[in-house]
């Protein structure tokens, strides 16, 4: 009789070990589900803003900055010479005359008749 209460409790004690186990692999498989689910969303949420941003931006067209030298004639001023070449690109016409003034090495706001200018312009077309 004893010896079938040993064969009792020892295969008792198999079946918590066994169902243990069982209960351990279905956590762990359910973790792997968990977490390759994250990662498979996240790859996707990235796929897609990075796929979005390229559609956005391919619609908007690129400025091309360059520079030209032009003759200053009687009358021409930093301003007009602003209001002809400073484009979208600059926050105001100040922004644009301290660039050329900072460009040509000019310390004030006087323009000579024959003089050359260098001066930036922003274009489309690229050359």
């Amino acid at each position: 009789m004893e010896s079938r209460l040993q064969d009792t409790l020892s295969y008792s004690e198999y079946r918590i070990e066994r169902n243990r186990a069982r209960r351990l692999r279905h956590f762990r498989r359910q973790c792997i589900m968990i977490v390759l689910t994250v990662v498979l969303v996240l790859i996707f949420t990235i796929s897609y803003h990075a796929i979005v941003s390229k559609a956005t931006s391919a619609s908007e067209e690129v400025a091309y900055k360059y520079y030209k030298s032009i003759e200053i004639n009687s009358g021409d001023s930093l301003w007009s010479i602003a209001e002809t070449y400073a484009g979208e690109e600059y926050a105001s016409e100040q922004n644009y005359i301290d660039e050329v003034k900072l460009i040509n090495h000019m310390s004030d706001d006087s323009l000579t008749s024959g003089q050359y200018l260098i001066v930036p312009y922003y274009s489309t077309e690229f050359k």
